[in-house]
């Protein structure tokens, strides 16, 4: 079956699928009987993660909201609670960034979501491993990523929030030493900005979820795709475990169970993640790195037999691309000491078409990208499989 089917099947027969809710669950119940029907030993591993990707970032803006209101009314012990409260609140967000635990995932709600994985054996001994990922979960359609010019507000607003909450803790700190109403006075346009912060957050959740065609039925569908053609086509040397994962928009959880899980037994693996592939007038673009908090790098090995093989297919228009202000799963396989590739579906500027829009359905696709980006990462699965150091 073509991945465009697995697309379809995906975003129109389940549709939007929320991390942790019972859609998420059936899409993947469909992957492990894909994989099972395909001869494969399909696996489901349970997990816990977060329900939201939005709490975490309006309970840091709230918290400090919560000191700007007690540096004005509650005096020299409201100025020492106020840091407090700030300090702890850009503590947390900036682990969560990191995708570090932190008291926000300590107390935030949660909910149970599962990886499904099957692993494709080669014809000989095996000398390589690659772990090949695409997430089932689809995000929801908040007014921060409703038309592009709100993506660039939000990715101008988001530093700019950071920093004014560093500089509301200087302020409360100075305040608590010499309490002053200037003090007060210079801390409002930053609570402004925090305020907006917290407005724009606190919204998302309350939107639906998108049916996530592209985002990322695509990439999904891919890895389906593959499992077909492995099963008819195995690798020489290479074991590839494909690996459909659970709750990526709230923050990576099940590409994290996975690498902990795993990562004894995959060692320096290599591990290709497939996001968001199949946009309107893009081409395969693969990531040289992506920039979230920390900046994670793609192997450069990697990256040059991607080069070469682009070369090799200039129809397919394949591009380098570097990604800021959101993540992939390759920052966990990143995190964990894997070899790291991810590919989506950038636009030449730099745009990802229909990004957490209602709009994001199969109608808005370009079947070609899809095709183009398996076609890429067959041939890079075989250029991995000539060679001795895998890559």
């Amino acid at each position: 079956m073509p991945a465009i089917d697995h697309i379809r099947y995906l975003a129109e027969t389940i549709g939007p699928r929320g991390s942790t809710t019972p859609q998420e669950a059936e899409a993947a119940r469909y992957a492990a009987d894909v994989l099972k029907k395909l001869g494969l030993e399909p696996v489901t591993e349970t997990f816990t993660s977060a329900r939201s990707a939005w709490y975490p970032y309006a309970s840091f803006a709230g918290l400090v909201l919560v000191g700007e209101i007690l540096f004005w009314t509650a005096g020299r012990w409201g100025a020492i609670i106020a840091a407090v409260l700030t300090a702890v609140a850009l503590i947390s967000v900036l682990l969560e960034l990191a995708f570090r635990p932190n008291p926000f995932r300590w107390i935030l709600p949660r909910g149970r979501s599962q990886n499904v994985w099957a692993r494709r054996m080669p014809r000989g001994d095996v000398r390589q491993q690659v772990v090949v990922m695409g997430h089932l979960d689809t995000h929801r359609t908040p007014l921060a990523f409703s038309t592009d010019r709100w993506v660039r507000l939000f990715s101008r607003l988001v530093p700019i929030g950071l920093v004014s909450s560093v500089a509301l803790l200087l302020l409360f700190v100075v305040g608590a030493i010499v309490p002053g109403l200037i003090w007060r006075v210079l801390s409002l346009p930053f609570a402004l900005v925090i305020l907006g912060v917290f407005l724009i957050t606190l919204q998302a959740d309350f939107s639906p979820y998108t049916a996530g065609a592209n985002d990322n039925a695509t990439g999904a569908g891919v890895v389906l795709s593959l499992a077909e053609r492995l099963q008819r086509e195995p690798l020489t040397h290479t074991a590839v475990w494909l690996v459909l994962s659970g709750c990526e928009e709230v923050g990576c959880y099940g590409a994290e169970d996975f690498a902990r899980r795993h990562r004894d037994e995959l060692g320096r693996a290599i591990w290709i993640t497939l996001d968001s592939v199949g946009g309107t007038r893009t081409s395969p673009a693969y990531l040289t790195q992506e920039t979230f908090l920390l900046t994670v790098r793609s192997d450069p090995e990697l990256v040059a037999l991607v080069e070469q093989i682009a070369r090799q297919h200039p129809e397919w228009d394949a591009h380098p691309h570097r990604f800021r202000g959101a993540y992939t799963e390759g920052s966990i396989a990143a995190k964990y000491g894997f070899r790291v590739l991810t590919f989506t579906g950038h636009r030449r500027d730099g745009v990802l078409p229909e990004w957490h829009r209602p709009t994001d359905t199969v109608e808005h696709l370009e079947p070609r990208a899809v095709e183009h980006t398996e076609a890429l990462l067959w041939e890079l699965l075989h250029a991995i499989d000539q060679s001795p150091r895998g890559g």
